[in-house]
């Protein structure tokens, strides 16, 4: 094994990090936790695994904090979560690299001899995704107009799963192009899977918008008929589930997301 932070320097820089991060609100308590063992998995993978979530948390929390006050407004009552991620929505968005990550420590510490790029290109794929998805929530909330809802063909009000702006597909295009550069920047990926990741990272996006539209639980406020996906609105009265899977919320949507994007990225390296 070769590259790879120690246990000790892991531990303290992770911790550093996160501690930072959760100070400037863009971690909950639970969330900082997690988001620690995430960052320790990949550290102990690699200089470069850890240089490439950074990267990619870096640039998730600026987009979320561009406009803040103006996207705040406009997914008013509708969102259930804001910017400051807890557990559920880092574990979404970070488990299954952080899996691949295991996978690939594990191979590498018992001497395993097969190829670990398959797990690479997965776990570079599962972030392209997540990060696909939050650039087209964040670029189309802040830049978009009035949604049009996938499933119901019609406009919706902002923040509602399912929907989608031309901006917020430009940017979950970009965005997974982004990230598959940056993972081939540090030198996690082989530039020859940079493809594959980009387009994973963009068809995870796409998958997460399908799941949202036509699986994803959909409330609506008993007192004021507003569509939303908190448990209680913002009137203070308790909404009630009018379609979808029960329990299927948006943190486990990012989650199949990212599933979606890991899987198809691996698909098309090994077809190569």
């Amino acid at each position: 094994m070769h590259d790879i932070a120690p246990w000790s320097v892991a531990i303290l820089l992770t911790a550093a990090i996160v501690i930072a991060a959760w100070r400037s609100g863009s971690l909950a308590g639970n969330g900082a936790v997690a988001a620690l063992l995430i960052g320790l998995v990949a550290l102990r993978v690699q200089w470069s695994w850890g240089a490439f979530l950074l990267a990619w948390f870096v640039l998730a929390s600026l987009l979320s904090r561009i406009g803040r006050a103006r996207k705040a407004v406009r997914t008013a009552g509708v969102v259930a979560k804001g910017d400051r991620r807890d557990a559920r929505q880092v574990l979404a968005n970070g488990g299954v690299f952080a899996l691949c990550g295991a996978g690939v420590y594990s191979a590498l510490a018992i001497g395993f001899p097969a190829d670990t790029t398959v797990l690479t290109t997965a776990a570079a794929a599962a972030l392209a995704a997540a990060g696909a998805d939050t650039w087209a929530t964040e670029v189309g909330t802040l830049v978009g107009g009035t949604p049009w809802s996938v499933r119901e063909a019609r406009r919706v009000p902002v923040g509602t799963s399912g929907a989608i702006t031309a901006s917020g597909t430009l940017g979950a295009l970009f965005g997974g192009v982004a990230i598959a550069g940056i993972a081939v920047a540090v030198g996690m990926l082989p530039a020859a899977n940079v493809i594959a990741v980009a387009i994973g990272g963009f068809v995870g996006a796409l998958a997460d918008t399908v799941v949202g539209a036509w699986w994803q639980e959909q409330r609506t406020c008993a007192a004021c008929g507003q569509s939303t996906e908190c448990l209680v609105h913002r009137c203070g009265a308790t909404t009630v589930r009018v379609r979808g899977v029960a329990g299927l919320d948006n943190d486990l949507v990012n989650g199949i997301c990212t599933v979606v994007g890991a899987a198809v990225a691996t698909a098309i390296a090994l077809a190569r």
